[in-house]
Formats: C-alpha cells, structure tokens, sequence
C-alpha cells in the first residue's frame, strides 16, 4: 500500500497555526529560525498536557520527514511513504489573488488597507494578510481510487475537519472528562478561559484572576480540549474523479520528477468505479436509466486556476431558497453575502406583490424564509468588526454584538471600505418588510467539572449549508471573503431530498436534545422557527442561573468585545494562539 500525503506549509503562518504536531511545535533553533522561533515562544511551545503523545509525533516526524521542510524531498525513509509540503508563493500569487478578487462573481467589498491598533500594524491590514498569506486550506481523502482493482473499492471524503487528533470529539460533545479528546496543556486552557470571559462580559483580562474569571463564566478546570463540531461527506462514484484531478494536479505541481505521475484532467474513470447503492439499483430496470442517486458538484476555490465555483455555488443556490436556509459555519464574516441574501429576498417580495396582488394579496400574506445561522464567538478578536457588520446585515448585530454596536455608533465614520453599518434595520424590520425571520445562536455543553456544574463552548468548525431538504454544501470553505476568493478550498454540493431531509433532522435532534426533529415543509416551519428559539432561551436561561444542565447544545449568540482592529485570519484555532481542540459528525 503507498500513500501520499499533500500538505499545506508555509515558514511562518505553519508555526503560528501549528499545523503539522510534533513538527511545528517543536522548538526550533533561534539563531537559525528567529521568526519560527517567536511563534513558538508567543504561542507557549507545546500546547498538550501529554507529554508521551507529543514525544512520539515530534519522533515520526524526524524519521518521516528527515530533511524537513528545507529541503522538501518528498523523502521519508519508506518507499510505501511519499510526503509533499506545498506553500503558496507569495511573490506568485499575489496577482493571482488580485485577479481571483476582481473574477466573477467580483467581490463587491473589496479587503480593507486600513491599519487601526497595535495589532493591524503588526500583523498587516485586512487586505495584507489576504495577499500575502493565502493558505491551502482543502481537506479531501481519497482511498484506493485506482488499484488495486480498477477502483472497485474506491471510495473519498470532503472534509472540513484537520487531519490531527486536534479535531477529534464525538457528537455528544462531553464537557471533559470522558471524552475523545486531546489533554490540553494549563496554558491552553488559561486562554480559553480568557477569551470566553471578555466575549461574555466585553472586559479586559487585566488584574483579574482565574478562578474569578472561571466564576463569572461557570466555567471549569478542564483536563481536554475544547468540544468540537465539524462535518465530513463520504463520496463513493463518478464525484471521485474530480478528487483525483484535484490531488493530482497539486501533487505534481510540487513533486520530484521521480515522483510525479501521468494523471491528466481527461483520463477516463477506472472503470470499476460505481457505487454499491447504484450497483444495486442497476439490477432493477425501472433505475437503469439512472447514473446515479444524487445530483452531486464538486467545487472549489483555486487562485491557481482562478476558480471561484463555491463563491457561484453560495449565492445561486440561496438565490433559490423558499422555506428555509441552515447555515453552520465557523466564521461568518462576510457581509456581501448577508447583502445577496437581503437582495433575494427584496426580488421575491417585488415578484410576490406582481403576480399576487393581481388575485387580492398583500405582502403580510407572503410565505417568509427562516434563516437558522449556527456560528462560534470569533476566536480573533480582529473577527469581531466583520462578523458584526455581517450580522447587521441581517438585524442581528445589536442584539448579538451588543460592544461592537455602540462602538460603531460610537465613533461614527466608516473604514475606507464603508462598512462599518451605522444604518442598520432590526430583525423585526425585516421579519415585517422582507418576511425574512433570523434566528443566530451558537452551541454550548454542560456537565460536572471537579463536583461542580459548568457550561463550555463547542467550538463550531462546520462549513455546511443546507436549503428547503433538498440542497446541501459542505467542506472546506468558510463564509469570508478568505474562503471564496483567496484560500484554495474545496466543498461538494448535493440535491437528494431523502438524504438532506435526514441530515436536517439529526442536526436538529443533536442541537436540541432531540425536542426539535424539525420538519422542512412550509406549513411546519413557523414551529420549528419558534421552537428552536425557546431552546436558545430557555438553555441560557438556565446557564445564567448555573443551577441545570442544558437540553441539546443551543444558545443565543452574544458576543460584547468591541474593536476597530480588523483583520482577515488564517483559519486558526480557537480561545488561544495555541492549537487546541474539535468533533466530528458523518453527514
């Protein structure tokens, strides 16, 4: 068996992400790397609280990777073992990113030069780190795709979970003890604390102790990583072949030539490539004509080959939307797109009062769009500026950004981008002009920690959106500008009213306790609409009190830190500049 293993690296941004265990959290020699070296001191060097398990990835990464990322041979020591670290030239790209910025579909709000505070003097403006630290940031696997039979077994997965241990939770998401989870460091575990403190209350760190903190948030002294929620959609069929292309085309762009294959983009599929289920269906001559059970897309963001196909996929696929929309994402900072959703929404009601009004409607009779938006506190605080302005888009902003509301209201000019939404309509303003109803929470587990109750955040690492049971995306990108125009990315996208109406009815069951199944019809929706809400507040209520265990993981979303520092990060871990943290549910 040989495997291969295509990995993202880059000299800087790999060791402040720590996106290879064992080998860019191992110490580096300051002289020889000062850069390196200063992430690695910044972040607090290890951030496990397993020694064994950090000793035995720093041990398989010398024997693997013995030349390291200098020399970048592909060696490792075992010919069945060919590893490829892949950056993305900034000299390059930069111009790549330019133009994939300006490709239609254009970005409409193009990345801010602003520099305001210490830390977007240090780390760049907006538009800074979009162009010069451009990731790769695709999670597909593929698996006997060719041999050994012909592709009889093949089979591959569109992820939007790392390939670490770091990522690793089950859907129950145990508060601590018991879990699946990574043993966190004491450092780790102080920032989550940290950072969960001054998004609940909108107050600094400063003089204030621990426990006093650990108090205010009913928080605990946890021994794991924090909870995690993502998403991974295993592949079987002709969908394989993109993966393949895609996999090829990025390893030998990379490869020794000794390494390198012939794959080329017009290769036919192996020829035993088909599903079982489609196998199945074949022996019935009532589905012979059928090629396949779902509709499925593979697309992807690639500066590369300026391919902008999920950005299309976003906002045609919500152009379409007439029930509901179901988004879970960990970032959500993106207003062009919570203005396409408003835009959509406005040409329907104009299509709605034309052809309704001729038979005697009014717009108060109009069918309204739920929209269910699931996302984590942002772990940057240079996040905070976009998700608000995102957020106010859709009425959201006041009520869940609270701090950044005044702030905004408070200093009165926009960026040189003008985005800073001092205009900004309420929720119940669109529930009554657009029929538009919002609803943001995000999730939260409860459970004994040390005899004691506390309430912790699951931190949402999703990228999945599903529309009126019949439409699905997930993988890889995020809804920012990063994920649609300069990242490399990679999602699949399916129409199956079957298996979309039962994923949406399991994720409703996990977030709520299994009190909302959910039903996806029209008529339904205004239940479930008001339903999902009660849990929301009925779970805060009672971790504002700290006296009873949550049902299912909702929670209103609220976030009361204020800043003018505006950043577009990497995709990094949450509550700590060190790694930390996840989980993972099959779609």
């Amino acid at each position: 068996m040989r495997v291969r293993l295509l990995l993202w690296y880059d000299d800087t941004a790999s060791f402040a992400e720590n996106s290879m265990p064992g080998y860019t959290d191992a110490l580096v020699d300051p002289i020889v790397h000062p850069e390196q070296f200063a992430l690695q001191v910044k972040s607090g060097g290890d951030p496990y609280g397993n020694s064994e398990r950090h000793a035995y990835c720093k041990a398989w990464w010398k024997k693997y990777l013995p030349g390291g990322a200098d020399s970048n041979t592909g060696w490792t020591g075992n010919p069945n073992l060919q590893i490829m670290l892949r950056g993305i030239d900034r000299d390059i790209t930069s111009d790549d990113i330019n133009t994939m910025l300006n490709l239609d579909p254009e970005e409409k709000v193009m990345p801010s030069h602003e520099k305001r505070g210490i830390e977007a003097h240090i780390a760049g403006s907006e538009y800074d780190l979009l162009t010069k630290h451009p990731t790769h940031h695709q999670k597909p696997v593929l698996i006997d795709y060719a041999a050994p039979d012909e592709g009889s077994h093949a089979v591959g997965y569109v992820m939007g979970l790392n390939s670490i241990t770091d990522y690793w939770d089950t859907k129950e998401h145990l508060i601590d003890e018991g879990s699946l989870r990574e043993t966190a460091s004491d450092g780790t575990i102080k920032d989550e604390i940290k950072h969960d403190y001054q998004s609940d209350t909108g107050k600094h760190t400063w003089f204030r102790s621990e426990d006093s903190m650990m108090q205010q948030i009913h928080g605990g002294k946890y021994q794991s990583l924090i909870p995690y929620q993502d998403y991974a959609c295993r592949i079987e069929g002709d969908a394989l072949g993109a993966l393949h292309q895609n996999f090829e085309n990025g390893w030998n762009a990379v490869a020794p030539q000794a390494w390198k294959t012939t794959a080329s983009d017009t290769d036919p599929l192996p020829s035993k490539i088909i599903s079982p289920v489609i196998q199945e269906l074949n022996k019935d001559w009532r589905y012979q004509h059928r090629r396949s059970v779902s509709q499925v897309q593979i697309v992807r963001t690639q500066p590369v080959e300026q391919d902008k196909t999920i950005k299309k996929l976003y906002f045609q696929a919500t152009n379409w939307a007439y029930n509901y929309i179901y988004i879970e994402n960990q970032y959500f900072f993106y207003p062009e797109f919570a203005r396409h959703l408003k835009e959509c929404r406005e040409k329907f009601c104009d299509k709605y009062a034309e052809v309704c009004g001729k038979a005697g409607k009014t717009l108060q009779q109009m069918p309204a769009l739920y929209l269910f938006i699931v996302i984590p506190l942002p772990e940057e605080k240079g996040m905070v500026p976009r998700t608000f302005e995102t957020l106010a888009e859709l009425g959201a902003g006041d009520e869940g950004m609270p701090g950044q509301a005044g702030h905004v209201d408070k200093r009165g000019d926009p960026d040189d981008s003008g985005n800073f939404v001092l205009d900004r309509a309420s929720v119940e303003e669109l529930q009554a002009q657009f029929g538009l109803n919002v609803s943001v929470a995000r999730l939260c587990t409860s459970g004994l920690v040390g005899g004691k109750l506390a309430y912790r955040e699951i931190y949402i690492h999703s990228k999945l959106m599903i529309i009126d049971d019949v439409f699905v995306t997930l993988g890889s990108a995020n809804i920012n500008q990063r994920s649609m125009s300069v990242d490399s990315e990679m999602n699949i996208a399916a129409t199956d009213p079957n298996d979309v109406a039962d994923l949406r009815r399991r994720i409703f069951n996990l977030h709520s306790g299994d009190q909302i199944s959910g039903d996806g019809g029209r008529n339904a929706m205004p239940d479930v609409f008001k339903d999902w809400n009660k849990r929301m507040n009925d779970n805060y209520i009672a971790m504002a009190e700290g006296d009873a265990k949550l049902v299912g993981h909702l929670m209103p979303f609220m976030d009361k830190r204020k800043t003018s520092t505006m950043y577009a990060s990497l995709d990094t871990n949450p509550s700590s500049d060190n790694p930390a943290i996840p989980q993972t549910m099959l779609a």
